[in-house]
């Protein structure tokens, strides 16, 4: 397995049986994923490898953590690209492969700071990149204005 705090896949792969999965799933960590196309990648975190005692650290931050999110998006995507994030899905579509993978090491450590201490901890092997490092050489602020993103209403009523 790769180093990164991420794991890579084809489009057409099922990553949900990877061996990335059900690392992050034995550890507690963040589900992220880079999903390459052919002429673009997807980067997507799912809370699914996470204990259900994170899901309301999740939620009560979910105002942080979209800002956050949407910071990371924008250092790098480009006018096609748009998020979509919500309390258990966060994605970057659309954004060039080589900007991607630094996108997902941001995703990722930004997700774990957002866990609560028990469920933070680094898969063993795992060295976490400095994305913040290569952020000003990757900037396009000119694209930043075409962007489009989809958030998904948070519902507080308890009505099925």
């Amino acid at each position: 397995m790769s180093d990164a705090p991420f794991e890579l896949v084809d489009a057409k792969d099922n990553f949900i049986d990877s061996d990335w999965f059900h690392q992050c799933r034995e550890t507690r960590t963040p589900f992220v994923v880079v999903r390459s196309g052919e002429h673009s990648a997807d980067v997507l975190w799912d809370y699914i490898t996470l204990p259900p005692e994170c899901d309301a650290a999740l939620r009560e931050n979910l105002p942080a953590l979209e800002r956050d999110a949407r910071a990371i998006f924008d250092r790098y995507a480009i006018p096609e690209s748009y998020l979509r994030v919500k309390a258990t899905l966060i994605g970057f579509d659309r954004l060039p492969f080589d900007r991607a993978k630094s996108a997902a090491a941001e995703l990722y450590n930004l997700i774990a700071a957002y866990l609560p201490p028990a469920a933070e901890a680094v898969p063993a092997g795992t060295m976490l990149h400095d994305a913040h490092a290569e952020t000003d050489a990757r900037r396009d602020t000119a694209a930043s204005t075409s962007r489009r993103l989809w958030v998904e209403a948070v519902s507080t009523s308890s009505a099925a």
